[in-house]
């Protein structure tokens, strides 16, 4: 029975030093004298209570998501929005897991040990200030969103053509893109969503693989009567 136990502890070992990490690196900041523009780009950090995304307005003089997003990709391209909500993460969790209930071992130990198999979720909305769910917005420099703006679009995988490759997700107001990158226990949803932050410059945790990580660093916006 020795061994079993020493497995066991060593296992329980590593998920506290993970779980201890993970807290230090969602309270220390990087980019700690940032502070919100007065003037500038409107965006919304939002959870689910599972992934974290960035909420970004479809048109802006810097950027225009329709070259890439386009009604048509939707099975209704009526809703197609003011905003979109952008994340990133493992396609099985993401096509299985809407909320923590849902999770599937398989999908769990895959996102785990890693994956190439990742997505761009988009979800199509209006001007989002008023949903209870979504936290206070930030305002971002030009310069700073365009950073957001080019690591997000690196995110993209094309076809033959040099189109993006869109499916269906959990309603009519989202869908799927195909993307690039690897998913694992250290770089998840939440880790990608603050480093999209971080390489712009804005503060936030400097490691976050939870969502609380990323809230933690944004207030709540209190919905409108």
């Amino acid at each position: 029975m020795k061994w079993p136990k020493r497995i066991a502890t060593g296992f329980l070992a590593v998920v506290m030093l993970y779980l201890i990490a993970a807290l230090f690196g969602s309270i220390l900041p990087a980019n700690q004298f940032w502070k919100s523009s007065d003037d500038g780009i409107e965006l919304f950090i939002e959870t689910n209570g599972l992934h974290t995304g960035i909420i970004m307005p479809i048109r802006s003089d810097v950027f225009d998501w329709s070259v890439l997003i386009r009604p048509e990709h939707l099975k209704d391209p009526t809703v197609y929005g003011s905003h979109i909500l952008v994340g990133w993460g493992h396609e099985g969790v993401y096509r299985n897991t809407e909320q923590w209930q849902d999770l599937r071992f398989s999908d769990a130990a895959s996102a785990i040990f890693g994956s190439d198999e990742v997505l761009l979720h988009v979800y199509h909305l209006n001007y989002p200030q008023a949903y209870p769910h979504y936290r206070r917005g930030i305002k971002v420099s030009e310069a700073e969103y365009r950073k957001i703006v080019e690591t997000i679009k690196a995110r993209f995988a094309f076809d033959e053509a040099g189109g993006p490759i869109p499916s269906s997700g959990y309603g009519k107001y989202d869908l799927f893109y195909k993307s690039r990158g690897h998913y694992n226990a250290f770089y998840t949803c939440n880790s990608w969503t603050s480093d999209v932050l971080r390489q712009a410059g804005i503060r936030t945790g400097i490691w976050t693989p939870f969502q609380g990580g990323v809230m933690r660093w944004f207030l709540e916006t209190e919905p409108e009567n």
